[in-house]
């Protein structure tokens, strides 16, 4: 699959590009290509939509049963997608 954004995050900072990703794995990060007839990879591109690694949040308090309303694991897991944490 190819996914191309205007906005990837790379170590190097922001930039317009395309991933290759192969297995769910990032193969290559490369200047942006546009599909073209032929192309045997799925192209996806989501225009300005930001492209980046997912964070890890290691230092996460859930206070369930107690303050579930506010700090329970529902909450707390849609707040850590909202702000790209894909782990608490």
């Amino acid at each position: 699959m190819r996914l191309t954004s205007t906005r990837l995050v790379t170590p190097d900072g922001v930039r317009a590009g395309t991933l290759d990703l192969v297995d769910g794995r990032i193969a290559s990060i490369r200047e942006r290509v546009t599909e073209e007839e032929g192309d045997p990879y799925e192209h996806l591109d989501v225009g300005d939509a930001v492209v980046m690694p997912g964070v890890i949040d290691t230092h996460v308090h859930v206070n369930e049963p107690g303050r579930t309303d506010w700090e329970g694991f529902q909450t707390i897991g849609q707040a850590a997608a909202a702000g790209g944490v894909t782990t608490i």
